[in-house]
């Protein structure tokens, strides 16, 4: 989780947007959202899904973050990894979206 805490205030800082902001938008204190970073707990997927909203960015470009998406090469064994790795992340993201309803 370190790492998505570390990722989601990378890119609030990288889109210039304070944390006072996210955490009004979040409807929570500027301090309640400072904690939540910090704690490095689990966040929950609708919280992580409130975030992206925020910075208008996909679920998975913040898990992957400075990564967009896949690489498009076919030939790297990384790659493909990377890729498949993401399609589960996406199958389970919509699991849990339908669990949800």
């Amino acid at each position: 989780m370190r790492e998505v805490f570390k990722n989601i205030e990378e890119i609030r800082r990288e889109k210039g947007i304070k944390q006072t902001v996210i955490a009004e938008l979040m409807g929570v204190t500027q301090s309640a959202y400072s904690n939540y970073v910090n704690r490095n707990e689990d966040i929950t997927l609708s919280r992580l899904t409130q975030i992206a909203n925020i910075f208008r960015m996909s679920v998975i470009d913040i898990l992957t973050y400075p990564i967009k998406y896949a690489p498009e090469t076919e030939n790297c064994e990384d790659c493909r990894q990377f890729k498949v790795e993401i399609k589960h992340l996406t199958e389970y993201i919509e699991v849990l979206k339908s669990k949800k309803k």
